[in-house]
């Protein structure tokens, strides 16, 4: 298995903030939405390397 990369992540959170948008666009902006995998991928991103340039 690759190591990902924080582009790799970023995708991800990409990805489930389009899912999260359309399912409160079905189902109503107080759906709730489970966060274990939105927590799993931050975590994740959070762990990676950082540049040295980035301020974050």
């Amino acid at each position: 298995m690759s190591e990902r990369t924080a582009a790799d992540v970023e995708r991800e959170l990409a990805t489930l903030a389009y899912v999260r948008d359309r399912l409160r666009a079905s189902e109503g902006n107080d759906f709730r939405i489970p966060t274990t995998a939105v927590d799993q991928v931050l975590d994740e991103f959070n762990t990676l390397e950082r540049s040295p340039w980035d301020p974050t």
